[in-house]
């Protein structure tokens, strides 16, 4: 008798904690679909010892049973400015604060060119100018877009 009420119990306490995990999530799920901006994962990159401006420029995102998109800007769109520079052929790392299923970089030359390249070598060019890169992430919840402008100009610190 006394085992039937205690597994009551428990059942009982099994039933409300799978309940709370699900009004959580539900919770979740609407609050960040009410402010999309700040729940997408995270982007951070370098070019060599610079860190260029990167601006999200367009997403997909889904949050539990709704989807948000937001419009895609083009490059030409998008406000990028060049901070700092860098020097030709520097290794450029993109990290991402959430586990990506897929990645595509492309390459532009100039500020004001929409005719993108497909890049196998995450480096920067060996020609001096202005580059625009375009970065399309795929995740299990949606895609975004990224764009960031770096100088590569040779820096010759021994003057």
């Amino acid at each position: 008798m006394q085992y039937k009420r205690k597994f009551k119990r428990y059942f009982i306490a099994f039933i409300m904690l799978i309940l709370c995990t699900f009004a959580t999530i539900f919770i979740k799920n609407s609050i960040d679909s009410t402010n999309p901006e700040n729940s997408l994962p995270l982007i951070s990159v370098s070019a060599g010892y610079t860190t260029p401006y990167v601006v999200r420029a367009g997403y997909t995102w889904k949050f539990g049973h709704k989807t948000i998109c937001s419009p895609y800007v083009s490059s030409a769109d998008a406000p990028l400015t060049v901070i700092e520079t860098c020097n030709p052929e520097e290794n450029i790392v993109i990290n991402f604060s959430a586990p990506y299923e897929y990645i595509n970089v492309e390459i532009a030359n100039g500020l004001a060119n929409d005719d993108f390249e497909k890049v196998y070598n995450l480096t920067t060019p060996k020609e001096e100018g202005v580059y625009v890169y375009k970065i399309t992430a795929q995740f299990d919840k949606g895609d975004i877009l990224y764009y960031f402008a770096t100088e590569v100009k040779n820096i010759n610190l021994i003057t």
